[in-house]
């Protein structure tokens, strides 16, 4: 069976978590293909409908995922009760010709009223329904939406089969009862694709500067067990918070989480001692990177923010020595600041010795990166893994 998954905005971080979780699902990546810079196309006998949803439901770096239509007549045969309800889509590279587009909508009207069927359609105002549009007029439920997808070469079509719970990330990201803006903000988004890069099935993860609790939050929802750590206490109080409310709110149920005071360049005893007798699979962190930035950083600014979070690495690095904990996955982020004279960052060599494999290009030949329009800090993601 063929399916496509509609990529977000930074394809390498996509490409690389639907490999990823490919694997933990007993996939194989080697199925997944480049068809555009929007669309990855899969053929796989193992891959089914309810399979291809599991799986983007536990995404975070993907917009929609669809079935491939490979005739369109017979897609139309299909038997439909009720009135329909359709939207067409245009996922290409090319220019989005409107015209066409709603003569193909009048087209398919025209043959559900010919059998007697009531429909309506909606159009996206741009190239394609938003996931608002999809969901508020129930479309997947109650008809289905066309995609048309396209390269510089071939026209496909395909049935979208879900779309990403925009309102879900952004309920859990507005309104949980505890965020400090002050610190900065990782997206729900981000944090998900993280914990998915770990690639393991089921475990422990622990996040050693959680701040409010992104990073656990998205841990706990696709179902691993927690522990969640902060040298300010009153982070540590407000990731608690937040995992409660996430509980109560109906998110997650039945995981065990810890949260605790820690601070990785003076690490207690008694802390260390703890660690070294809990099970960990999997690190997954943001380090402090400085305030949010609004302009420009200069070039001394850099460098004293790189040296901060260099040292953050290397105190991590040593805790995990002293813990013993020397089998484990590791998923980082490495800050490059814009300054004047272009982005200033440092290498991943400089805090992790040859004992630490990078995986990244086993799951993308693009660079693992979180950057938006105008960003005055890059977040450079690894995927590490010490055997």
């Amino acid at each position: 069976m063929q399916y496509f998954f509609q990529l977000g905005n930074f394809k390498g971080l996509s490409q690389a978590e639907l490999s990823i979780v490919f694997e933990g699902f007993g996939l194989n990546k080697d199925s997944i293909k480049n068809f555009s810079e929007k669309i990855l196309l899969v053929d796989s006998k193992e891959l089914n409908d309810n399979l291809a949803i599991r799986i983007f439901n536990r995404l975070g770096g993907f917009i929609r995922v669809g079935k491939m239509v490979q005739n369109l007549e017979d897609f139309l045969e299909d038997e439909y009760s009720g009135k329909v309800i359709f939207g067409l889509s245009y996922i290409g590279e090319k220019r989005f010709d409107t015209d066409k587009f709603s003569s193909l909508a009048s087209q398919i009207k025209k043959h559900f009223k010919a059998k007697d069927i009531g429909s309506r359609f909606i159009l996206p105002k741009k190239t394609e329904l938003n996931a608002a549009q999809v969901t508020k007029n129930s479309i997947i439920e109650k008809g289905f939406e066309l995609c048309v997808i396209e390269n510089s070469n071939e026209q496909l079509y395909g049935r979208t089969l879900a779309i990403q719970d925009i309102d879900g990330f952004s309920y859990r990201d507005y309104n949980k009862p505890s965020a400090n803006t002050k610190m900065g903000m990782l997206p729900p988004k981000l944090a998900r694709i993280m914990c998915n890069l770990t690639g393991i099935k089921e475990g422990t993860i622990w996040d050693p500067f959680c701040g409010s609790g992104t990073i656990p939050m998205e841990a706990c929802m696709l179902g691993y067990n927690v522990l969640a750590s902060d040298s300010d206490i009153e982070a540590v109080k407000a990731t608690d918070e937040n995992i409660v409310w996430l509980s109560e709110s109906g998110f997650i149920s039945d995981i065990l989480y810890e949260t605790f005071e820690f601070n990785v360049k003076r690490p207690r005893g008694d802390v260390l001692r703890k660690l070294k007798h809990t099970e960990l699979d999997a690190v997954v962190f943001e380090p402090y990177m400085g305030p949010p930035q609004t302009k420009l950083v200069s070039e001394s600014q850099a460098k004293v923010l790189l040296d901060d979070v260099k040292s953050l690495y290397k105190s991590l690095i040593f805790v995990l020595e002293e813990t013993g904990k020397r089998h484990i996955k590791m998923i980082a982020i490495i800050p490059s600041y814009k300054t004047a004279t272009g982005w200033k960052t440092f290498g991943i060599n400089e805090v992790f010795s040859k004992r630490w494999k990078v995986l990244n290009k086993s799951y993308s030949r693009e660079d693992l990166k979180w950057e938006r329009n105008n960003s005055i800090i890059c977040r450079n993601i690894f995927i590490l893994d010490r055997n």
